[in-house]
């Protein structure tokens, strides 16, 4: 089943998130509304691609708390981790004040909300990078690119505020 595009009635105003909820199919309930909401409704031109190839229906969620130790092993592809890391070392240099996220993490050393991660997703092809590019294992990063990017940074450098342990969806994909 695919993930339905919001209706945004112009380009520079998105259809709110209750109105989008509002019309999510119910036959994707078991997906978590924060779920939704963080990834379908916020990246929802990239999640309607990724409907297409994945069947959500068959995707199961479960919350997880993750020690600073375990947020390390999630894996993304080289080039993307690098990325990530550089973006993390401006977070903690500053260079990312006014941004919402960034004052979260720094005020409460967590995510504002669950990252997402697929768990043994290997046989996947990852949304991002298409065909012949699959999930890593054990651990891939599906959303939160950003937030990762912060959180690493933190643990790397043992900001002051970092908590012990932190909020992840974890995905199993079923055939």
């Amino acid at each position: 089943m695919e993930i339905p595009k919001r209706n945004d009635p112009t380009d520079f105003k998105q259809e709110s998130f209750e109105e989008y909820y509002r019309r999510f199919p119910k036959e994707l309930a078991h997906i978590p509304e924060d779920v939704v909401k963080s990834w379908m409704w916020y990246h929802n031109e990239q999640v309607v691609v990724f409907s297409k190839l994945y069947n959500f229906e068959n995707w199961e969620f479960e919350l997880q708390c993750f020690d600073n130790e375990e947020i390390m092993e999630i894996k993304h592809f080289d080039y993307d981790l690098k990325l990530l890391d550089g973006k993390g070392d401006e977070f903690l240099k500053g260079c990312l004040k006014g941004y919402d996220t960034a004052d979260y993490m720094l005020e409460n050393g967590t995510f504002p909300c669950p990252i997402i991660v697929a768990r043994n997703a290997g046989k996947n092809i990852h949304h991002q990078r298409g065909e012949g590019n699959y999930m890593l294992e054990p651990l891939q990063l599906i959303e939160g690119n950003r937030r990762l990017a912060y959180l690493r940074a933190m643990i790397r450098k043992k900001f002051p505020k970092l908590k012990d342990s932190h909020k992840v969806w974890v995905v199993t994909i079923r055939a």
